[in-house]
Parts: C-alpha cells; structure tokens; sequence
C-alpha cells in the first residue's frame, strides 16, 4: 500500500539536527526525575489552567510500551524543564506493559497515569471499554492525514518504520537480503526475531508480511535459522553479541539510538516494502494524577518535543515535523500498512501460526 504523498513527505530524512537530546539503552527499567522547573513551553494551545492543574499534583507515571527508554528519559528532563513537574516511568515491551496495566485494573489499584503502546489492536480494545479517553490535544489537526482516528481517544506520536538490523563490524551490507522474499526463502545466516504474541511490533510487522505474500513466507521463514525472543527490545543484543546475524523487525528508532552510543547496529530496508506503523499513547480513564496526565499527552505533540524525539531517531506524526537527521530518506519506497480492522481479523491467525511453525 502506497500512503498519500503527505505521509511519504514525513519520511524523507532532513539535512539539519534541530536539537540535542539525551539517549539511553532502551532496556527494561524503572526510573524517576525530580527537581525545579517553570511553566514556560513552546508547544500552542496548552493551557496555563492545565500546567497549574497539574502543577499542583507534582507528576505523572508513564508505563511505556512505544517508547524507548532514551525517549522516557527526555521526556523525563522536558517535563521538569518546561513545567517542574515529576515524570516517572516503566520502560518494557508492549505485551508486558499491557499485561502490567491490565492487572492493576483487575485489582482496583491503578498506578499509571499514560500508557504508550506499539499495539493497536490492544489501544482500540481499551477505547471501546473507557479504559483510556481523550486528552484533547490541542494541535491534533497537524497530525498527518490518516495515522490518527479523531474518534479514538489514544493519539500517534512517532511513525516507526521497519527493516533489517545487523552489525555492520561483522556483516558486510553487501550480503544481506535485499527483499522480504528472499530473506525466506535463501538467507543462509542466522536470524533473531520478535514473538507476535508477545510483541505489538511483531505482530503488525507479520500481518503486513503474510498479507503481502501470504502465509507460505512464513512457511519459507520458519526453514531458516530463527531463533525467537518475546521482546523487540532483545534483538539489537543478540545481533551485538553474534548470537545472530540479523534480527527483525528492526525499530529504526532503536537502531538510531544504539547508533548514537556508539554500537555497530545498522538498519537495512527491503526494496519490496517497509512496514511501518505508529507508537500511541493515551491518558488512563482512572489516571491518579489526570492533569498531569493530560499534559503529558497534549506535550508529546508538540514540536518541541517531536523535534527531540526526532535527535533520538523517532519520525515525527506532524505534517512538515521535524525529522531524524541520521535516518533514511525512503520518500520513494513502498511502505506498507496494515490496519485495526485487519489485526483484528487476522492477528489471532497469524499468532497461532506462527506459534506452530516456530515451536511457541
């Protein structure tokens, strides 16, 4: 599926960084800011009624399923910079990080206040139930033509394109598969992957795949040499450590990050198509500190904040955003989609395959 030429706009890499940001190692943790701060932001429409709302409840927590934690960490040092508030977050895949708020709903103890997730389907299911509901970003209108449901309350903040990650000190390019297609059927290397049951990411990224050639890809894949880790997040240490030449779906964000600190991780895209999708987030229903949740939420769509995100190597959702400096422009790719309607539909069946064919 081909997007509209604003969508293939948003991809294309810029020629100049916009602003120096802080980035960290992406693994799972738990951390928290403190500190002073004023109300000043460069972000249109927030309200002065709303930073003093959520002024007065000191912070928020955000368990981040879509971001990284380089990203929680900058919005960590933004929020208490721009308002003095305390922002403080859990950082683990998106399947854990779902299970994680599910049970504290079960149990009547809800602790997070924002959720991000790389897992649509699961973002509409809490829509429809009110688990999550509307922060009224105020410049939602900017965001770029068909990546947001304006009848949804949860809202895209980083458009994430998919390829290929190996370690350019020890893979040559030139040897890596340059389609999908023959990835499955002839790569020789070894190969790490994401399961789709247990990884938001995975999943869209095998909906996309086996609808673009069917289930015998996967079929074809499952002949190679794959090894299976539940995390996205993993891959990039196993491609690091030899423990396997490539690892897909490779987060182009992720990859930019370890880039950044020095790592020999590089990101490849396959001329027959580029997954990509969004990371969302919403603002819990029961949120603890709801104003404070609220302004976390209507803050990730400034351009302040996006153009930081997009030094750590996140593509902005903003129509002419700022984008990363290190990225690839793939202006004239194929980039392919899936929707809600379709992991909906398809994602249980896919999940099970895949489950069957890889020994899950």
């Amino acid at each position: 599926m081909r997007p509209s030429r604003r969508l293939l706009t948003c991809l294309a890499a810029p020629t100049a960084a916009v602003l120096v940001s802080a980035c960290g190692n992406g693994s799972s943790d738990v951390a928290a800011a403190g500190g002073e701060g004023d109300a000043s932001t460069t972000c249109e429409g927030i309200s002065d009624e709303l930073v003093a709302a959520a002024q007065e409840e000191g912070g928020a927590v955000v368990y981040g399923g879509g971001h990284t934690r380089a990203g929680l960490e900058l919005l960590q040092q933004k929020m208490q910079e721009e308002f003095g508030l305390d922002i403080t977050f859990t950082r683990e895949d998106s399947g854990a990080i779902a299970n994680s708020i599910s049970a504290e709903l079960a149990s009547g103890s809800l602790n997070a206040d924002v959720v991000s997730l790389t897992d649509p389907a699961t973002m509409q299911q809490w829509a429809e139930e009110g688990v999550i509901v509307d922060a009224e970003v105020p410049n939602a209108d900017d965001i770029i033509e068909g990546l947001d449901d304006p009848a949804t309350p949860q809202v895209p903040y980083s458009l994430v394109p998919l390829g290929i990650m190996y370690n350019s000190a020890t893979t040559d390019a030139a040897d890596l598969p340059t389609t999908w297609e023959q990835l499955a059927a002839e790569y020789p290397g070894a190969i790490v992957t994401s399961d789709p049951g247990a990884s938001g990411t995975a999943l869209a990224f095998y909906t996309m795949l086996t609808d673009l050639y069917g289930e015998e890809w996967l079929e074809q894949l499952a002949e190679r040499q794959v090894a299976v880790t539940d995390s996205s997040l993993a891959l990039a240490q196993l491609v690091l450590t030899g423990e396997a030449d490539i690892g897909i779906p490779a987060i182009e964000s992720a990859v930019i990050g370890a880039a950044q600190e020095g790592e020999p991780l590089e990101i490849a895209y396959m001329e027959d198509g580029v997954p990509t999708f969004t990371s969302e987030l919403a603002m819990l229903a029961d949120a603890p500190h709801p104003n404070a949740a609220q302004l976390v939420v209507q803050y990730h769509l400034c351009e302040d904040f996006q153009a930081a995100l997009a030094e750590q190597g996140g593509r902005s959702v903003l129509v002419d955003g700022p984008q990363p400096p290190e990225a690839a422009d793939l202006s004239d790719a194929t980039l392919l989609t899936t929707s809600l309607e379709e992991i909906s539909t398809r994602g249980e069946d896919v999940t099970a395959r895949f489950a069957e064919l890889f020994d899950r």
